[in-house]
C-alpha cells in the first residue's frame, strides 16, 4: 500500500458513480458537498431522486453499455453498481485514462475516510478497509477530544492577527500562542463558550505582556 492521506479541493472537479443503489446513494452524499457529483444508473433510491430534484446531483438512467462517454471530464470515478464485474470494467477503463477511482467493493486508488468536522477542524480515519467498526469507534471517541478545538483554532486565528500588530517577534508571538493553548483555565473557559475563553486567554496575553515589559 502506498496511500497517502490528502486533503483535495474538489470544487469544479467532476465526480462520476456509476450505480444508483444504496452503496451509490452514500457515495453521492459524500461528494456532492464539495464536488459536480452526476450518478449514472439504470434506476435510482428514493433519496437519490430527491438528491436530483434538489439539485444536489445529476441523475442520468443509463443502461451502462458504455462508460466511456462519462469519463472525459471526470475527476473521480465511483464503481457502485451491484454487478461486480462491471466494476471492475469501469475502474479498468477509468484508470487506462489517468481518473482516479473509489472503489466500494475492495481498496483502491482513493480512499475516503471515516471523517469528523468540527469548524475548521477535519479529521479523516481509515483501517484500509480491514475494520470499519473500529473507524467509527476511534471517530466517536476523537469527537468527544476535540469538542472545544474548533473554538480554540478560531482563538489562535484571531489572537495571531492581533499579537502581530502588538509583537515584531515571531518567536515571542509563538510563545504566548503556545502558552494559551496549552492553558487548561482557557480550555476550560472554552468549554463554557467562545467569549468566556477569549477572555481567558486574553489575560493571558496581558500577563505574558507584563512579562515582557519587565524583563526588558
Amino acid at each position: 500500500m502506498a496511500h497517502v492521506p490528502l486533503f483535495i479541493d474538489l470544487r469544479d472537479k467532476h465526480i462520476v458513480i456509476f450505480g444508483g443503489g444504496h452503496v451509490g446513494e452514500r457515495k453521492a452524499k459524500v461528494f456532492c458537498a464539495c464536488g459536480l457529483t452526476k450518478v449514472v444508473s439504470t434506476s435510482f433510491t428514493d433519496e437519490l431522486l430527491k438528491m436530483a430534484d434538489n439539485g444536489l446531483i445529476d441523475a442520468i438512467v443509463d443502461d451502462l453499455k458504455d462508460v466511456d462517454k462519462y469519463l472525459g471530464d471526470a475527476f473521480l470515478v465511483v464503481p457502485a453498481t451491484n454487478n461486480r464485474d462491471l466494476n471492475d470494467i469501469i475502474a479498468d477503463r477509468a484508470k487506462a485514462k489517468n481518473i482516479l477511482v473509489n472503489q466500494v467493493d475492495g481498496i483502491g486508488e482513493v480512499i475516503v475516510p471515516s471523517t469528523i468536522t468540527k469548524g475548521n477542524i477535519h479529521v479523516g480515519i481509515s483501517t484500509m478497509g480491514k475494520s470499519p467498526a473500529t473507524a467509527r469507534f476511534l471517530r466517536q471517541r476523537i469527537e468527544s477530544l476535540i469538542e472545544n478545538a474548533a473554538l480554540m483554532v478560531k482563538l489562535q486565528e484571531e489572537l495571531r492577527e492581533t499579537l502581530k500588530k502588538e509583537i515584531d517577534s515571531q518567536v515571542e508571538r509563538r510563545h504566548v500562542l503556545e502558552v494559551i493553548i496549552n492553558s487548561r483555565e482557557v480550555w476550560a473557559a472554552l468549554a463554557r463558550g467562545y467569549e468566556i475563553g477569549r477572555e481567558a486567554a486574553l489575560r493571558i496575553v496581558a500577563h505574558e505582556r507584563t512579562k515582557r515589559r519587565t524583563v526588558a
